[in-house]
């Protein structure tokens, strides 16, 4: 008997039944009126982080002890691995990933019942039951249908190792990061769940579910950035986002995420949007378990995606079973749900925050159906007919154009209504500008109509944001005698929710400038040289020297080939490239690209190898992707201004200042 792994899945086993247990103690001190059924309810909660806590860790320490016995880790493990891939391989394969999932989920639900149950009394019984019945969900299914403690028939003299195209150290902090990310918005339904179930639908649930939304929406984000990061430096293709159905599960529940973050403002200044804002944090739990759902069933072909296994179904009956909840919940309390006031104009902040929120929902919706429409080619044609980054460029393309513009706008408007000269006031400064930095990047060349107005609308947010610093900047000064350093730094302090969000505005539009960049003016060469042979590319003379073999030994690793290429700028050597293949020894049909980036502020060089043959005549692919870099800068902007919108100081005291001069507030993208 293996001690790891028998103790390994009782704990998973004991888990489950806390799950339970948490259900129906919560039930019935709801119904029973018993404080101790309640308190036992919430300690369930926390045995199961417990307990799911001693899980991973069991495995993880079978990964480190190369303890084959067990099934995954002699399918996602070697000897010769290296002890960071080892960890790596925690969260690969079906059963390491859907245990990290249902752990990472525990220890969320645990810090959700201890920092906010107790302060939702109207609630506390049915957010715990809830988030007894979700865990439990996903218990069964690591426990029942993929559970990574099962044992191998013939314990293997050596495991298989990782997957070729994860043996790559991103695998570190990418699949952690967006396995967060989709676990988190749990929480957010949870909240909106129970105000639900006990018809409490006013802005209290917004109140404790903003801070989860938002740290969600923060580790959600993250994850897909690194994603983009992982395709870009790894898959060898060019670029950073190929709308591969698995990519399009990860950001969609990101987007009625994002969408609730807007329009939760308009329900706690207003008093509408009360059912829209409960869709938004439904749709967003129910999407992410469909990428769950879309993962590992192998429904749909991804370079992410796991086999087709006995779990897919299971999922898709989950999914289903939250949709339904959902719109019966939904239901039954629609006729509470009336807004408490009505539009004043059509011209003010509200309108264009709901307005947004109609935009990402369109994207989503424009992604969920471009990744099932194979499914529902060969369910209703028998054809399996795919669509590819065309139609997503196409149609999503102009949406997300719109959705930047109306950042831009609805950081101007002011809320409810305004005279026209006081929006003439607002609007004058931000659209000069850029219409002055329009016309620049006309004269400069720009003459791609999509690229001007997406680089237009980019402009108008980034200064629209920059004149909200510089407004609440000079009323804080003038209020408190401050310095202009001081009073910078004291805007944050003051309102972090409002001026993070301006930050994460300008981080937008910063990575949509380099988004434009990169698609519209991406330069692709390809070339065959022979050793010593040079070929041109990006302004730059490139040299290719030799193929040169090299023999990690670790990793599975059999060999690296790699072409050195030496970047000439006249004379001046620039950089030596190493592009390559690498082979695997347990996978030799699964060579994967070795990428090679020398980037600056202006643009990337990106170069790999498609191939040679026995005379050493090296095919290459060399891309020249402008601006690439402020795509990541953006990303660090984005990430900063969520952590600012995140965080929990509040100042004592607020700074009064005229109508005219102070920009209304806004919440954090």
């Amino acid at each position: 008997m293996n001690f790891v792994a028998t103790l390994g899945a009782s704990a998973l086993v004991v888990s489950l039944a806390c799950a339970l247990v948490a259900i129906a103690a919560s039930v019935y001190g709801h119904r029973a009126g018993r404080r101790d059924a309640l308190a036992m309810g919430r300690r369930a909660i926390y045995a199961v982080a417990a307990l799911n806590t001693l899980a991973i860790s069991l495995l993880a320490y079978a990964l480190l002890t190369d303890d084959f016995s067990i099934a995954h880790v002699a399918s996602v493990s070697s000897s010769n691995m290296q002890t960071h891939m080892k960890w790596a391989s925690l969260w690969s394969g079906q059963p390491g990933s859907l245990l990290f999932w249902t752990w990472m989920m525990s220890v969320w639900m645990a810090a959700f019942v201890r920092i906010t149950v107790p302060k939702i009394p109207w609630g506390a019984p049915h957010a715990v039951a809830t988030a007894g019945a979700i865990i439990a969900s996903f218990l069964f299914a690591s426990a029942f249908f993929a559970s990574p403690f099962r044992m191998s028939p013939v314990t293997p003299a050596d495991g298989q190792g990782l997957n070729p195209l994860l043996v790559d150290p991103g695998m570190l902090i990418h699949p952690p990061f967006l396995l967060t990310g989709l676990v988190s918005t749990a929480i957010p339904f949870i909240v909106g769940a129970a105000a639900l179930m006990a018809g409490k639908i006013d802005n209290a649930w917004i109140r404790h579910a903003r801070g989860w939304a938002l740290g969600s929406f923060l580790v959600l984000s993250i994850g897909n950035v690194l994603g983009g990061w992982w395709a870009y430096t790894v898959l060898g293709w060019g670029g950073y986002w190929g709308w591969d159905p698995v990519e399009n599960s990860a950001i969609l529940p990101l987007l009625p995420l994002v969408g609730f973050l807007h329009a939760l403002v308009v329900q706690e200044r207003r008093g509408m949007l009360k059912a829209w804002n409960l869709v938004l944090v439904l749709a967003a739990f129910a999407l992410a378990v469909f990428g769950t759902f879309n993962v590992r069933s192998g429904l749909v072909a991804s370079v992410h995606s796991f086999a087709q296994s006995e779990v897919g179904p299971y999922f898709l009956v989950l999914v289903g079973m939250v949709l339904v909840a959902s719109v019966v919940l939904m239901v039954w309390r629609l006729p509470r749900m009336h807004s408490d006031y009505e539009f004043e104009s059509l011209v003010s902040r509200e309108t264009s925050l709901i307005l947004n929120t109609y935009v990402m929902v369109a994207i989503a919706l424009v992604v969920l159906g471009g990744t099932l429409f194979p499914v529902f080619s060969e369910l209703f044609r028998d054809v399996r007919i795919t669509v590819g980054p065309p139609f997503y460029n196409d149609v999503a393309g102009p949406l997300l154009l719109i959705m930047v513009l109306l950042m831009g706008i609805g950081t101007i408007l002011p809320w409810r209504k305004a005279a026209p000269g006081l929006l003439q006031r607002r609007f004058a400064a931000p659209v000069l500008a850029t219409l002055v930095a329009t016309a620049a990047l006309f004269v400069l060349g720009v003459r791609d109509v999509f690229a001007i107005a997406t680089l237009a609308a980019a402009i108008l947010v980034i200064v629209a944001s920059l004149r909200e610093y510089a407004v609440g900047t000079k009323a804080l000064r003038t209020a408190r005698g401050a310095s202009w350093p001081a009073a910078f730094g004291g805007i944050f302090n003051r309102d972090p929710s409002r001026y993070g969000g301006y930050l994460v505005h300008i981080g937008v539009a910063v990575m949509a400038i380099s988004v434009v960049a990169t698609n519209v003016y991406q330069e692709q060469h390809r070339v065959v040289v022979s050793p010593g042979e040079t070929f041109e590319a990006g302004g730059y003379t490139m040299r290719f020297e030799d193929l040169v073999v090299r023999r990690p030994g670790v990793d599975g690793i059999e060999s690296d080939i790699v072409a050195q290429v030496t970047i000439l700028d006249g004379d001046r050597v620039v950089d030596v490239m190493e592009p390559g293949r690498r082979f695997f020894t347990n996978f030799p049909d699964q060579p994967t690209a070795i990428v090679d980036v020398e980037g600056n502020l202006q643009r990337d060089l990106y170069m790999f190898v498609q191939g040679w043959d026995e005379d050493r005549l090296t095919e290459l692919q060399v891309f020249v992707n402008p601006l690439q870099q402020w795509l990541w800068i953006g990303s660090g902007i984005f990430v900063a201004g969520g952590l600012l919108a995140f965080a929990p100081f509040r100042a004592p005291r607020r700074v009064e200042v005229t109508a005219t001069e102070t920009p209304p507030g806004t919440q954090p993208a």
